[in-house]
């Protein structure tokens, strides 16, 4: 248990807050192997410069408390949700991605190739935590703030909140479907 951490009960379980590292492993992270490889202005290399000032883990707090057992980064977490609506990707297509696409690593900070991959339903408990939260909104309010600086959104362009925001609805539903067709 680290000194920086928060919890919430979740069906029973006690979740604190885990921290994103702020340094890979300089063999084993993805920073020089994608790097190279991406364009400098892709969502990737974008969310990769961004992601510690766009989705800090202290942004969570809130919905964290000081004992129990230790989250998936929220930083982490809300990088691969970003990334999920943009390639509109189920939870279970979205945890794959990042545990297998070197280029999802990169954009959650720059993780090591080995840095682990989480369980589908951490993003629906996260979908979940944010919904119970004050600031239900926050990942999307974080992604407009960075797009209007970018110039990316002008003020006559209409955003709808409601793909990030109802996710959880999408994804259960999703979810349900497939579990019905195996």
């Amino acid at each position: 248990m680290g000194k920086n951490c928060r919890h919430v009960v979740l069906r029973g379980a006690i979740v604190t807050l885990g921290l994103a590292p702020r340094q890979a492993d300089l063999m084993k992270g993805t920073t020089g192997f994608v790097g190279g490889r991406v364009k400098d202005d892709s969502i990737w290399a974008l969310l990769h410069r961004e992601c510690h000032v766009l989705f800090p883990d202290e942004l969570f707090t809130d919905l964290f408390t000081s004992t129990g057992r230790r989250s998936v980064p929220p930083r982490i977490v809300a990088t691969v949700m970003v990334l999920q609506r943009l390639f509109g990707l189920s939870d279970r297509e979205a945890v794959q991605a990042f545990e297998f696409d070197a280029r999802w690593k990169y954009a959650c900070g720059g993780l090591d190739f080995d840095y682990p991959g989480f369980v589908h339903t951490v993003l629906v408990d996260m979908r979940s935590r944010l919904d119970r939260s004050a600031r239900p909104k926050r990942i999307f309010e974080v992604t407009l703030d960075a797009a209007r600086e970018a110039g990316v959104v002008s003020a006559k362009r209409v955003l709808d909140s409601t793909p990030l925001y109802d996710a959880v609805a999408t994804q259960d539903t999703v979810t349900m479907i497939r579990s019905a067709i195996r």
